[in-house]
């Protein structure tokens, strides 16, 4: 039988993704394993390899064209295949559906009426729509790839015709920025925790003396025989990743009514890079030396620079740090990345004169702030946690093992 190359899911929320360019076209040669077509999702984009080895029979999806996840992009016909297998495949007209797609992503919604108007949604979006009597023409493109409208966006419309009476009207010296595509998906992500999720903050504050000090004493010899930077968000991480396999509970998610403890711990470490939030994830943290977390850390940035950074760099995550003491910011009150379980916010540093023993010296101290879903983590858990961080970075020495 003929091979189906699938829309993958490369995130755990991802639904839908936007066909971005074909690598072969109809009756070439594909190979197992070979790179085949380039998908669009989240914030980065995804190669898509071919499982089977045969020809290219058929484009069931063509660029441009958003396809939900698990659905087929093409057909490679297999040296096994005969006419009949190939035969329920003939009746498929690839392109059309694309081609509409792009016409209307590409026509300005200010020019197009209700009537001529190519509505694209998400299936979630079109039920949720339906359960509030929402008229999906009424909104302007979506948050999804190539403007398809999503739950979120019509969640997002709900409350804003429902506060509309409070929103300010333009004024004179007022302007708008448009939201860009990554804002946009960081708004669903948001409204996506916001809805999911049941927060708790607790903030613990942590004298990290000893660490500036080892830091200060091992990273020019680190960068001169590495030639990598190792930043004080590799301690971090670290220390993080070594205090989830002590407390698991803060390594999970939670899904159809179970708390799913994940084997592995893959941190993601939140940064603000050109035009966006970006989350890129440092895989079996707990597993890696200071070192190779840095140059993972150094990697991944420069992937997020350079615009190379795929939908699979930021997929998998178990668990977030996101760093704000480099912005003068005392201690935050971060938002979880849906489905983690938790996230911990890293505060500035600040010298302070603090009593140790009988007598006082000056300290560097900092507030580590922890937010945890509440319906998988107890007060309890969280604070041991947080006890067990402490310990690691106070005692810097055990993160060089």
């Amino acid at each position: 039988m003929p091979a189906e190359i699938l829309l993958p899911r490369v995130s755990p929320t991802m639904q839908e993704a936007m066909v971005v360019e074909w690598k072969k076209k109809e009756g070439d040669l594909v190979r197992k394993d070979e790179i085949v077509v380039t998908i669009e999702s989240e914030k980065a984009s995804q190669d898509v390899e071919a499982l089977e080895e045969g020809v290219l029979h058929k484009i069931l999806a063509q660029a441009g064209e958003v396809v939900p996840v698990e659905k087929p992009l093409a057909i490679i016909r297999l040296a096994t295949d005969t006419p009949e297998d190939l035969r329920r495949y003939k009746t498929v007209a690839p392109g059309s559906a694309a081609v509409a797609t792009r016409k209307a992503a590409a026509a300005p919604v200010a020019e197009q009426s209700k009537a001529d108007r190519r509505i694209i949604s998400s299936p979630l979006a079109r039920k949720l729509a339906e359960e509030r009597g929402v008229d999906l023409s009424s909104l302007p493109a979506g948050s999804g790839p190539n403007g398809r409208i999503t739950e979120q966006d019509v969640l997002a419309y709900c409350e804003s015709k429902a506060h509309v009476a409070s929103t300010p009207a333009m004024e004179a010296g007022d302007r708008r920025i448009p939201l860009t595509e990554v804002r946009r998906r960081t708004i669903a992500s948001l409204r996506q925790s916001r809805d999911e999720t049941i927060p708790v903050t607790s903030v613990t504050e942590l004298d990290l003396t000893g660490l500036l000090e080892l830091h200060r004493q091992l990273q020019p010899a680190w960068e001169e025989a590495h030639q990598v930077k190792v930043t004080l968000n590799a301690f971090f991480v670290k220390a993080v990743a070594l205090a989830l396999r002590q407390h698991e509970i803060l390594n999970s998610a939670l899904a159809d009514g179970e708390i799913v403890v994940k084997g592995a711990v893959n941190i993601g470490l939140a940064m603000h890079v050109n035009d966006g939030l970006y989350v890129p994830v440092i895989r079996n943290a707990d597993q890696l030396t200071l070192l190779e977390i840095a140059q993972a850390i150094a990697q991944l940035l420069q992937k997020i620079q350079q615009k190379t950074v795929t939908a699979a760099d930021m997929a998998g995550g178990t668990f977030t740090i996101t760093n704000v003491g480099p912005f003068d910011v005392l201690f935050s009150t971060p938002v979880i990345v849906y489905p983690q379980a938790g996230i911990l916010g890293v505060g500035t540093i600040c010298e302070r004169p603090v009593f140790v023993g009988e007598t006082i010296a000056r300290r560097q101290l900092c507030h580590f702030s922890l937010t945890y879903d509440h319906r998988i983590v107890d007060g309890v858990p969280a604070a041991l946690f947080r006890q067990t961080l402490r310990r690691l970075l106070e005692e810097p020495a055990t993160l060089l093992k």
